[in-house]
């Protein structure tokens, strides 16, 4: 029983760190990983890519109206969205920021200044 209670930390120790390295490689990894590489439509690309956080509308929500689980910023909100520049965005874009993947290996920087002028801005023109 003694050699038990010895081991028993150890146990406890490999445990702790097995489940904090399976953790890291779930939840530390690349979150841009599963999402597509630009193909050159920028609508499609929102749709496939960026409105599971913005939304399809912009407004970090979904059909009915409930918040994404990950909701992004709210374009719609025109009197912050045009606070920001089109190279604040950018660089979110390129370099992500909090919830918000790094692009930089999914599409190129002008593709991504595109999508900034004719699809982001356009949610807050609209309110």
């Amino acid at each position: 029983m003694n050699n038990l209670t010895h081991r028993l930390p150890g146990l406890n120790r490999l445990l702790l760190t097995t489940l904090l390295v399976s953790g890291a490689a779930l939840f530390g990894g690349d979150q841009a990983k599963d999402l597509p590489k630009f193909d050159g439509n920028l609508q499609k690309y929102w749709n496939d890519a960026c409105a599971r956080c913005h939304g399809a509308n912009g407004n970090g929500r979904d059909n009915n109206g409930k918040p994404l689980p990950d909701a992004g910023f709210d374009f719609t909100d025109s009197r912050k969205a045009n606070k920001k520049k089109d190279s604040d965005w950018l660089k979110v874009t390129m370099d992500g920021k909090d919830k918000m993947p790094a692009f930089k290996d999914k599409m190129a920087e002008a593709d991504a200044q595109k999508m900034i002028t004719e699809i982001v801005r356009k949610f807050a023109a609209k309110h």
